[in-house]
Parts: structure tokens; sequence; C-alpha cells
């Protein structure tokens, strides 16, 4: 299941409503119009994407804006888009409805990544590779100081608890010496229909996310956290 923006569920349901009030073809009217609208907008913004390359590996626009996916091998590992902007992409993966927030905690507190199995993380090492960059992977420790740099987590409610510092990060690193882009993760548990478990993964990309990174993170933060060479 697809999450949707707060402000795009809030228009489509003030489209829904005004469409209820009109004639049949008035209705079609508006929500043909409302489609196309959103159609521009999902171009221009792909338009202006820092880093094309990459998100062309992640990110599958079609219909002339009309529908936007992930690539069928995401799709399949669970994976779904949550949202794209200039410098990110965020995507999610559902887990296990542990019943209760304790219950979830708990699930967590065991929590123990793993690279080699994650369909994201291969699919994004191999486009690093085949650019002639670096991949490097690092202990949650920086996960949780990357996370600290960018308001692009879940959101936060009374019934949630986030963590940050649970999985490892991966970053591209030029021949150079310079970071092109970083792939972070934080989960959420959000009470509802039980207590749902949630993954967000963040791809971080273009100058200004990069240099961000770059210019908050210490020297010896990268050291001292680094996992090894993929």
């Amino acid at each position: 299941m697809r999450t949707a923006h707060p402000r795009r569920t809030f228009l489509a349901q003030v489209a829904a409503a005004t469409a209820a009030l009109l004639s049949p073809p008035q209705a079609h009217a508006v929500l043909d119009w409302l489609a196309q609208r959103a159609a521009d907008n999902r171009r221009k913004l792909y338009e202006a994407v820092a880093d094309k390359a990459l998100i062309d590996r992640f990110y599958v626009l079609q219909d002339e804006g009309r529908r936007q996916d992930l690539p069928p091998e995401l799709n399949a590992a669970g994976y779904r888009l949550v949202e794209l902007s200039e410098t990110s992409l965020m995507l999610r993966t559902i887990g296990r409805n542990t019943g209760n927030m304790a219950d979830a905690t708990a699930e967590m507190d065991r929590y123990v990544p793993d690279l080699d199995a994650d369909a994201l993380v291969a699919r994004y090492v191999e486009f690093v590779k085949s650019r002639g960059n670096v991949a490097r992977a690092y202990k949650p420790a920086l996960t949780q100081r990357i996370n600290g740099l960018f308001r692009m987590h879940p959101a936060r409610t009374q019934q949630s608890r986030e963590w940050y510092d649970r999985d490892n990060a991966v970053i591209e690193w030029t021949t150079q010496g310079r970071i092109l882009s970083a792939l972070v993760h934080s989960h959420q548990a959000a009470t509802g229909v039980g207590v749902v478990l949630a993954r967000y993964s963040n791809l971080l990309y273009g100058p200004a996310a990069a240099r961000q990174v770059e210019n908050r993170v210490r020297n010896g933060e990268f050291a001292d956290f680094e996992l090894r060479t993929f």
C-alpha cells in the first residue's frame, strides 16, 4: 500500500467532494484537470531531480507523469514509493503487526540489519559501482548521525515511536574522496489496528545533500564507523 502525502490526500478528498456536487460531464472534467495537474507537477519535479542517473534506477514515471512507481524488482521485495523530492527518494516496507507497542519495541531491540539480504542495498551498490564509484557500508551509529541532519523521517505522532539507529548506512564515494549519495533507513511503530512496524529507506543525492553530510559529519566518524567496502 502506497503512503499518500497528507496534502495530496486532502486535495483528493476535496476534489471527490466537489465532483459529487457536479453533473457527470462536469465531474469528469474536474477530475481530468486535477489528474493532469498532478501529472504536470510530477514531470516538473522529476526534471528538477539533482541526480537523474541515480533516480532512474529506483523510480519509474510513466504515462506522461500520470503514474509513478518503483522498478518491479523493488516492488517484489516489498518496497513502496512514499515521496520523491529534488534531493531525496523515500521508500517504505511494512513489517508485521506486533499487537502492541511493547512488543514492537522488543522486536526493534532484537533487530539486526543484513546488508547482503536487502534488495534495495544490492541495487544501490550495483549502480554505484556501474558509474565507477565506491560503496562503503557504515555501522548504525552513522545512520543515526545522518538521519539527524535531514527532516525526512516518518511523521511522529503521540501514538508512534521511531528508531533512527538500527540499520547500516551505505555511502557512495568518488575516487577523489567526495560523497555523491547515501542510503539510510529509519523505523517507525505506529498504532492503528494493533501496532504496525514500518521501515523507511531514504536515498539522498545531489550536491546540497552530499555537502551537508561532508560538512556536518567529522572525518573521524567516517573512519570509526566504517564497516566495509563493497
